[in-house]
């Protein structure tokens, strides 16, 4: 393991994945994991239960616990991780970062009581993206958590360089994706299959998780948006737009030979909780994913549609549109 490459002012760079689960975050995640400077780790909002209370396994293929990546991410961070420490951060965690919180994080300032647990939180995933940068010797922190609420708490703390992937994909695609069953490999979730929502749920949160996120931008977040269909028809185009958020801290432009013909060419990992595509090594091959167009039912597709229709045509899902899409989360 080599020392990190900090930037001029010491603090952590954090390459945030934002946007609504099933959009192929997990293999956006991987991706960005193959470019220069870059260390991915999965969905780190997820890292005290999966890790540290469950034990579920790292991408690398072994429990969190006996991870020597983690064993001293957890040594650099907080003298060593224990359950006892991990059950008092998730009750914070709960206490400020959620989206009923949101209110609350934008207004901090007027909350001392409010301010001091999120000043706590904060002051923690800062430790934690400092020992990752630290222990990979990479410049920048991938996170794939795609939850607003953490990238807000993020982007009003000043001891994090905060830069955002805006992650989006058909809704039609994200309803269906979470309408039917998927299994999960043994070891890597607390259930033997990916959790299911309603149509409705999820065309909501499709909209209310996306606008969201995009409203980073217009707070002076460093933003890219990609599409995921377009990041696997056009990986190498896409990607470019991530390396120009991120060159100035690597010092390296992107360099893509990790896409190859046969596909996504990956190297081991230690992401912790994601898509069930995080435990994939080797060479991965790109495909067109849409099953959703014979699949999900014509009711619920034009009730997606319906539901999602302003911010889905702005978003270039309009009618008509087709695109190409890959196996991700």
């Amino acid at each position: 393991m080599t020392g990190a490459v900090e930037g001029e002012d010491g603090r952590p760079t954090v390459l945030y994945v934002g946007g609504m689960p099933r959009s192929g975050s997990t293999l956006l995640d991987l991706m960005l994991g193959q470019l220069p400077g870059h260390c991915d780790v999965g969905e780190l909002f997820y890292l005290w239960q999966s890790g540290v209370e469950r034990d579920l396994l790292c991408a690398c293929g072994r429990p969190f616990s006996g991870c020597p990546f983690w064993i001293e991410v957890g040594r650099v961070a907080f003298g060593g991780w224990d359950r006892q420490g991990a059950a008092r951060f998730r009750a914070l965690q709960a206490s400020v970062d959620a989206t009923a919180r949101i209110p609350l994080i934008l207004g901090a300032r007027l909350l001392p009581r409010f301010r001091h647990r999120l000043d706590e939180y904060s002051q923690a995933m800062t430790a934690l993206y400092e020992a990752v940068r630290d222990v990979s010797g990479a410049s920048v922190v991938v996170d794939s958590t795609k939850r607003p609420s953490l990238a807000l708490i993020l982007r009003r703390w000043s001891r994090v360089d905060l830069r955002v992937v805006h992650l989006v994909r058909d809704p039609r695609g994200v309803v269906y994706s979470w309408t039917k069953a998927v299994s999960l490999p043994a070891g890597a979730g607390p259930r033997a299959q990916m959790k299911t929502r309603s149509p409705w749920q999820i065309s909501r949160r499709w909209v209310t998780v996306n606008l969201m996120i995009a409203a980073l931008r217009r707070l002076g977040v460093p933003m890219a948006t990609i599409r995921y269909e377009d990041l696997v028809r056009a990986p190498a185009a896409e990607l470019a737009k991530v390396a120009a958020l991120t060159g100035d801290v690597t010092g390296v432009p992107g360099d893509f030979g990790f896409l190859t013909a046969d596909g996504l060419r990956l190297a081991p990992s230690h992401t912790v909780a994601g898509g069930r595509v995080r435990m994939r090594t080797g060479t991965m091959a790109l495909h067109l994913d849409e099953e959703w167009r014979e699949q999900l039912p014509g009711r619920i597709r034009v009730f997606v549609s319906v539901v999602t229709w302003p911010l889905r045509s702005r978003l270039g899902y309009g009618r008509g549109a087709r695109t190409s899409a890959s196996s991700a989360s």
